[in-house]
């Protein structure tokens, strides 16, 4: 999928999990910022992804031992990134009610992006280091008609709910 549709997936994605948790403004503000972050964050894997692009020193290195679709397409990559970014929030002294829903919102971008990836045809290493992958049996070509339509229906249902959260 392309970065705009993971984003568009992040965001309406990490609005459900805040609605679900009954989280007040400031939190869902938190979860959905971290929601878009992370459903960037698997594609570091690709160096001329839109997120790749912008960290190459980590990127290149990671796309040469791993190559795209690799690690960072597994759900051990979700449970690695959340303790190390839980770890680093810690060394930070951040609070609680800032860390917790900035945190769960980039686990939930990330699995977004997991399952954006896994609509596609070359899937995705769910259970990395096994080389099976995980592919949805309604495929959606990266690019094509249907990914532009499935991420518009999800802006526009991100901005309606945002509406209704924010502007009272």
């Amino acid at each position: 999928m392309m970065a705009f549709t993971h984003a568009a997936a992040g965001a309406a994605s990490s609005l459900l999990v805040a609605q679900y948790l009954h989280a007040g403004p400031i939190q869902t503000l938190l979860v959905l910022s971290g929601g878009v972050a992370g459903s960037y964050l698997p594609d570091i894997d690709h160096p001329k992804s839109a997120f790749g692009s912008r960290v190459l020193p980590l990127s290149l290195p990671i796309s040469a031992i791993f190559g795209h679709r690799g690690i960072t397409h597994s759900l051990i990559a979700v449970v690695a990134m959340s303790c190390l970014l839980w770890w680093v929030f810690q060394q930070a002294n951040w609070h609680q009610g800032i860390a917790v829903p900035v945190l769960v919102g980039i686990a939930v971008g990330y699995l977004s992006h997991l399952l954006g990836d896994w609509l596609t045809n070359s899937g995705v290493p769910l259970l990395w280091p096994s080389k099976r992958r995980f592919v949805s049996p309604l495929k959606l070509c990266t690019g094509d008609f249907r990914e532009y339509v499935l991420a518009l229906l999800m802006y526009g249902w991100v901005a309606m709910t945002a509406m209704r959260i924010f502007i009272k």
